[in-house]
């Protein structure tokens, strides 16, 4: 059999040839990458800039109804080990904030990243995950080996930042869409910004209109020869007339009220709001079609506004999967020893419960017995629902 590569060529292949190390001149002398996103770097790199946009009704809804495509799933554990381990999995993922969990790790789509550290307690001598704590993402940096660290900054005159190494299975790191320039992944809040910016400028340029030119005007009408007396005193009369409703007046004076414009006062700015809506949408829920349709629809429209949040719902929920058993991984090697781990799958409950009762249908013909506590824990069952049946 001929040898095709050397021993030299094998190793090069095994090796990583473009490095920052070879590329950047002081790779050393800054050994932590920034964060790339424009609108951090011109805000001084502070979060709370992009937080405060979820103060936009409309930015809190679509991203609530993003997140809401994953909390509303259901969950299975499957393992093809031990029984008892994989009992032990169900357990722990039942005790665990889930809900909570899911809503941290889905931040990752909006701030890019998201961290969480883990609480251990040690129960009947086997040390368990009983939360996952998210922590602030300006608090983490990332090496120019992509590799997460604790942030610090160090250094006299010249102050350099660099990571404190994590330890081992204590956290979790979620990413949206990662690269090799860019481990800090891509935020969905800085696509709207400007968006969020905009529109509330515009708001309040609206606001002002609705107070300035919104109420009817009224025109007083004085007597030819009329002095500065008489005017001052019209001109009282009609400011008690707008606070009060009631005014009274001479007869030869008159009084007009005149109505502003009924739809043409603020149209400009609702389409402007609007259009800022639309935009915030497609970042967002990654929809085009159904966020500029208005109140016009069609079901063409509604067909591909469903399978567009399907597929978005399988990307996220991925990313809560790989989150969620990361943990299992570290119980499973803290406790057993194993890299061979339990793992935890998302599906709409109803697809969940009919995998379940197949499975269950099977085991039961092939003489396995389950005892009530396991059909009230598995199908969410209560005392009553059973009939008198299974009583063991």
């Amino acid at each position: 059999m001929n040898q095709i590569y050397s021993k030299k060529t094998s190793v090069k292949l095994l090796e990583q040839f473009a490095t920052g190390k070879k590329v950047y001149q002081f790779f050393d002398l800054f050994p932590t990458l920034p964060d790339p996103d424009e609108i951090l770097k011109q805000n001084n790199y502070d979060y709370n800039i992009l937080r405060n946009l979820l103060l936009d009704p409309h930015l809190y809804s679509v991203v609530t109804q993003r997140k809401d495509q994953v909390k509303q799933l259901g969950w299975e554990i499957s393992y093809e080990g031990s029984k008892e381990i994989q009992d032990e999995v169900v357990n722990i993922i039942q005790e665990i904030n889930l809900q909570q969990i899911i809503e941290n790790v889905l931040d990752a789509v909006l701030y890019g990243f998201s961290v969480l550290e883990i609480k251990w307690e040690i129960r009947k001598g086997k040390i368990i995950p009983v939360f996952a704590e998210q922590k602030p993402q300006e608090w983490f940096i990332f090496t120019r080996e992509n590799e997460l660290r604790l942030r610090r900054v160090t250094g006299g005159m010249y102050k350099f930042e660099e990571g404190e190494a994590l330890p081992d299975f204590k956290f979790v790191l979620a990413q949206n869409n990662p690269s090799y320039i860019n481990p800090y992944g891509e935020k969905v809040l800085s696509k709207c910004f400007w968006a969020v910016t905009l529109k509330r400028a515009g708001m309040e340029y609206w606001q002002t209109m609705v107070e300035r030119y919104g109420m009817p005007f009224l025109i007083g009408r004085y007597k030819l020869g009329a002095t500065e007396a008489d005017k001052t005193s019209l001109l009282n009369s009609l400011t008690d007339m707008v606070q009060n409703n009631i005014a009274i007046f001479e007869e030869l004076l008159s009084i007009e009220i005149k109505e502003p414009p009924r739809y043409e006062v603020g149209d400009l700015y609702r389409y402007l709001a609007d259009f800022y809506n639309n935009e915030i949408s497609k970042a967002v829920l990654t929809v085009t079609l159904t966020t500029e349709m208005g109140k016009v629809g069609s079901y063409a429209a509604t067909s591909v506004h469903r399978d567009m949040m399907g597929n978005m719902g399988v990307s996220d929920k991925k990313l809560v999967e790989g989150a969620i058993n990361k943990i299992i991984s570290y119980y499973m090697q803290l406790n057993y020893g194993l890299k061979d781990s339990p793992k935890i799958k998302l599906s709409k409950k109803e697809s969940v419960i009919e995998a379940s009762v197949e499975r269950d249908k099977i085991l039961m013909e092939m003489g396995v017995k389950f005892t009530r506590e396991y059909f009230m824990k598995k199908y969410n069952l209560g005392e009553g629902d059973f009939g008198g049946i299974l009583n063991s």
